[in-house]
């Protein structure tokens, strides 16, 4: 007759193990999902300002678009990538594109927005819109 020795602390360092690599799995699939790049929104009495960060973008390659509510900021290389050869030491740039859509917290003008795109940084000034009336609570007979 045998026993088999059961040793927690085995148990423990596999089960570490395969959480691990799960959670190396999900950290991959949410960086393919939300290829983004960082952003700030802020506001005064007057607009919205959105500032995104897009280094290593060109003016023309960058695209928005805008709705009373929302912005869709996307950015894509033009150039094509690098072929690897036997030669290559190391290649990290990133080529393909990148995208964000965000909901603006208020309502805004698309007749006046302002942009710009300076050293990677491009900024969107929007006029909020004038809020809608009050409303007027209406008394039921």
């Amino acid at each position: 007759m045998s026993w088999d020795y059961w040793d927690p602390f085995q148990e423990i360092e596999r089960m570490r193990k395969k959480v691990q690599k799960l959670m190396e799995r999900f950290g991959e699939v949410m960086e393919e999902e939300t290829h983004g790049f960082p952003l700030d929104i802020s506001e005064t009495d007057e607009e919205l300002l959105v500032k995104a960060e897009l280094p290593g973008f060109n003016k023309d390659e960058i695209s928005v678009k805008a709705t009373e509510d929302s912005l869709d900021i996307s950015a894509e290389h033009k150039e094509k990538k690098i072929e690897r050869t036997e030669r290559t030491y190391k290649a990290e740039r990133r080529y393909g594109g990148v995208r964000r859509y965000v909901t603006l917290p208020t309502e805004v003008k698309l007749d006046n927005i302002d942009t710009k795109f300076e050293n990677g940084l491009l900024t969107i000034k929007l006029k909020k819109a004038k809020p809608a009336k009050k409303a007027k609570k209406v008394k039921i007979k």
